[in-house]
């Protein structure tokens, strides 16, 4: 059944790989084979057709991957990069993630207000209200900038706010905490503490 299931997969990657052209899998101890195309990986294995038409199969641990990423011409993935204490990193929906270290010049230094979102990755209403935050930070984006903080992971700003539930919301405005909401919030009421800061 297993052998059945894998001659399946090789004719897959075969016919969806047609246009690819050879491939060349480079195993860590130096040998290479030739392969008629990119092969498919599944639960670490590697499952491939060489170029003799015979399917086979791999371990990952097997395979030198940068080598074969080299050797294939793959483009590398592009790197994160994270300036400590310096540019806070922005995601999805425009909302900035924030850190101890970076709270001071990003929020506290900002010309515009600020929202803050202090949230727990474990908290159920925080989850339910990403969207909502998304959403005010794309609709405001231009007047405020809305970020987000980990307490548990930024315990200094935590503190210095006292921040003892999640989510709890502060609007920033010239350094200075101006309107806040704590606990769960629908949007309209977000709307009206951010129109209320502007």
């Amino acid at each position: 059944m297993r052998r059945l299931a894998l001659h399946c997969l090789c004719i897959l990657i075969a016919s969806s790989c047609a246009v690819c052209g050879t491939w060349k899998l480079v195993l860590k101890d130096g040998n290479t084979i030739e392969c008629d195309g990119a092969p498919l990986v599944i639960n670490g294995e590697y499952l491939y057709r060489g170029a003799d038409g015979k399917d086979g199969s791999l371990a990952a641990d097997q395979i030198d991957r940068e080598k074969t990423e080299s050797a294939n011409h793959v483009a590398p993935a592009p790197r994160q990069w994270r300036l400590i204490g310096q540019t806070v990193r922005e995601a999805p929906g425009g909302v900035l993630t924030l850190s101890d270290a970076d709270f001071e010049t990003a929020v506290l230094g900002s010309e515009k207000p600020v929202l803050v979102d202090f949230l727990a990755v474990w908290c159920g209403y925080c989850k339910k209200m990403e969207p909502s935050i998304a959403s005010i930070a794309s609709e405001y984006d231009g007047k405020i900038r809305v970020g987000k903080l980990d307490a548990e992971k930024n315990p200094a700003t935590a503190r210095r706010y006292g921040i003892r539930g999640y989510p709890t919301l502060l609007l920033f405005k010239q350094g200075r905490v101006v309107a806040s909401i704590h606990g769960y919030a629908e949007k309209a009421e977000l709307v009206r503490m951010v129109r209320a800061g502007l």
